[in-house]
């Protein structure tokens, strides 16, 4: 197998690890669309979960900044970014599990609307810490950055524009030099559109819940779940046959420790989950 094919293998890896979330989504929004809700026209409110709700301070926003709600009732910061606003580092970066304990959500946790209109994450203790031609860097190196990375490269997977392409370049260096044709195919996609995301439900893409595979300072598997389409707008007709609206999303990111920086090593999709166990740790 060439280099040519080996990076176009690795880049429908990249994008089938949010083509389940963007059909979810898509089919959610065409649903109220028209209409295609139970014989009441009812929405029941979603159950409450077991798990137990993280405790945090939400960072207020600056002047150009504000707050806006996502589909399932999570705060959201809308900045004007492209590519997300790294906060102050106020914390320490989280340690790495002894086994297979939970993490829990870093401090400062914050979810932001970008420009585009996908949703991202972000914290006080974590990282990101800067940003590198418009994509933001310094992940920790901690399963609390290996995590915040994983949600966002679902997010800008949503946008399939020139940000996911440059973050592509930055955190995949390896099959962005073996295919750069196919990073050129996804910002024009991208101007197609005028930077906006495949989808309008802003912030139902990012990840509520988090599991941790093998995870240590030299490489960590992510796996994150989405909220479901019950959670977002409770009692309608499955907008997809092959996916409940009960059912959670999830995707699982592999990453190694290079460069001074986690660079993704896969990513894909994984079964949905209807029930989130004890085994998984609500962030947000």
């Amino acid at each position: 197998m060439d280099s040519q094919r080996r990076g176009r293998l690795t880049a429908a890896l990249i994008v089938a690890a949010v083509v389940v979330v963007v059909a979810l989504v898509a089919a959610l929004i065409l649903a109220i669309a028209t209409g295609d809700s139970d014989d009441s026209g009812s929405v029941d409110a979603p159950p409450a979960t077991s798990a137990q709700e993280p405790t945090m301070e939400t960072p207020a926003p600056s002047d150009d900044e504000t707050t806006d709600v996502d589909l399932v009732g999570r705060q959201v910061t809308v900045v004007p970014s492209a590519g997300g606003t790294p906060r102050e580092q106020t914390g320490e970066p989280g340690a790495f599990p002894a086994g297979q304990e939970m993490v829990g959500p870093p401090e400062g946790l914050e979810l932001q609307r970008v420009r585009s209109g996908t949703t991202v994450m972000v914290s006080r203790s974590d990282g990101p810490t800067g940003v590198d031609d418009g994509v933001m860097t310094g992940y920790a190196r901690s399963p609390g950055g290996a995590a915040l990375l994983t949600a966002n490269y679902i997010g800008f997977g949503m946008e399939l524009g020139g940000v996911y392409a440059d973050f592509i370049a930055h955190f995949m260096p390896t099959m962005a030099a073996e295919d750069p044709e196919f990073l050129d195919e996804i910002r024009a996609r991208g101007a197609s559109v005028d930077g906006r995301a495949l989808v309008a439900a802003q912030g139902y893409n990012a990840p509520r819940w988090f599991k941790f595979g093998q995870c240590d300072a030299n490489f960590c598997t992510v796996e994150a779940a989405m909220p479901s389409v019950y959670e977002a707008v409770g009692e309608i007709n499955s907008p997809d046959p092959n996916v409940g609206i009960h059912d959670h999303p999830v995707i699982r990111v592999s990453m190694k420790w290079a460069n001074e920086q986690w660079e993704v090593v896969s990513g894909r999709t994984m079964t949905p989950v209807t029930e989130i166990d004890g085994s998984w740790s609500r962030w947000i």
